[in-house]
């Protein structure tokens, strides 16, 4: 498909009916996106949500909006209780032939779970699967959706906390990718303006308002933005991903935090460890594989998004894509300390995150280009000691994967057409190579 065509698809699609809220949440080259075009490029990357916030900030609301304006209202719509049994959901008795068969629900598109807090952890391990894309039925796995499912679920916080009835367990909390405090980006005036003078304004319960269903679209648009991911990622996108996974991993003490997990930040504090002092980052955890999944598939989304916004074709990821996915992805995903969030960032991770950025993009922009010149010389069978070790400390590992590289040569030589006799010349030690 042009990137046109993909473009297009994703500009004709409606916009949410009820629901308002033009706060920036990310920046894409100076093109902000909004709550709305945030959760589209999570569907389209086929990621879970769940929308946090105080009581009656619109979170419901959104899911409804999503919907009915994007799934035609064929998603199926679970309020969360505590005495609830999932597998209900799904089965139908068949009186003619007096037996239980799974009802057409296990093809809906969408799963929404309202208030999911408010069912107690044995329940909430019900929806397991469920946010897996399957059910168990008579002991087999039953896939939902119809080549496409996702679930957007919405809970309660209180002072930090997931406070409905029931607290969120951390297994559950990890099958979310994208987790969206509502309450961190409030509506602007003009918002409220909007929302108070439209008829469904006017009523303060839950609107839903029919739409056409676009479920096949949207699987169109998955389908290009996965194909974007493969082909599409500047070299500096796959260099930033591969810092944010073992540059964070990083520890003086015992090389890979992932060792002292649970020591941290107390030994870091014990040992007076300098890196505490200057970056907190004693206070950061390593990124599991399913955050750096999420971060992977959400960055060329957000890319296409601002495309689409603003009408230009541009279609390759940079670092700064992944940047903000990250930016989107981190907060809620376990890697921030909560005592230390709570000390000092108001109990907000997004504003912890906000400053870790600045510290994450000021040494990854400090080592980049060097980065990607090493990468060429790795390429082209040339990589020596004076090379390696000049990645040292938190890019140490960029040494060991400069050695694959070197190793695996023609086979990715498709990264070279990043590079150029240019970047090169700013390192003298490495022109003698060429």
């Amino acid at each position: 498909m042009k990137y046109q065509k993909l473009l297009k698809m994703i500009r004709d699609l409606p916009r949410f009916p009820v629901y308002r809220n033009s706060t920036p949440v990310v920046n894409i080259d100076s093109i902000s996106l909004t709550m709305e075009d945030v959760v589209k490029a999570a569907i389209f990357s086929e990621l879970n949500i769940l929308l946090i916030g105080e009581r009656g900030e619109g979170k419901t609301q959104l899911m409804q909006d999503v919907n009915y304006s994007l799934f035609g209202g064929k998603g199926t719509y679970i309020r969360a209780r505590p005495d609830m049994k999932t597998r209900e959901l799904y089965e139908l008795f068949n009186i003619e032939q007096l037996k239980k068969e799974l009802s057409p629900k296990v093809k809906a598109p969408l799963t929404q779970i309202d208030e999911i807090n408010r069912t107690p952890p044995i329940v909430q391990n019900e929806f397991f699967h469920m946010c897996d894309g399957y059910i168990e039925y008579e002991g087999e796995p039953i896939t939902l959706g119809d080549g496409f499912h996702i679930t957007i679920a919405s809970a309660n916080v209180k002072n930090e906390r997931y406070g409905g009835t029931f607290e969120m367990d951390d297994a559950i909390l990890d099958r979310f990718s994208l987790v969206l405090n509502i309450d961190h980006y409030p509506t602007q005036a003009k918002d409220d303006l909007e929302i108070i003078t439209s008829p469904s304004g006017k009523n303060p319960k839950l609107v839903r308002v029919p739409g056409q269903d676009y479920t096949h679209q949207i699987r169109e648009i998955c389908r290009e933005i996965k194909n974007i991911r493969e082909n599409n990622f500047d070299l500096d996108a796959y260099v930033a991903l591969l810092y944010l996974k073992r540059g964070l991993d990083y520890c003086i003490i015992k090389k890979s935090k992932r060792l002292i997990s649970y020591a941290i930040p107390m030994i870091c504090k014990q040992r007076n460890c300098i890196r505490l002092r200057e970056e907190n980052c004693g206070y950061i955890r390593p990124l599991s594989e399913r955050t750096t999944e999420a971060v992977a598939a959400l960055a060329p989304a957000l890319r296409v998004m601002a495309d689409a916004k603003e009408g230009k074709e541009k279609g390759v990821v940079t670092y700064r894509e992944i940047l903000e996915a990250f930016r989107l992805a981190a907060p809620y995903a376990g890697i921030l300390d909560l005592v230390w969030v709570r000390n000092s960032y108001f109990s907000n991770p997004n504003i912890a995150l906000d400053e870790l950025i600045k510290i994450i993009n000021r040494k990854f922009l400090e080592k980049k280009e060097e980065a990607k010149v090493a990468v060429n010389f790795a390429l082209k069978g040339k990589l020596n000691d004076e090379i390696k070790d000049r990645f040292t400390g938190e890019w140490s590992f960029f040494a060991e994967i400069l050695e694959d590289i070197n190793s695996l040569g023609k086979k990715i030589s498709h990264l070279l057409e990043h590079l150029d006799d240019e970047l090169v010349e700013k390192y003298p030690f490495m022109r003698a190579l060429k």
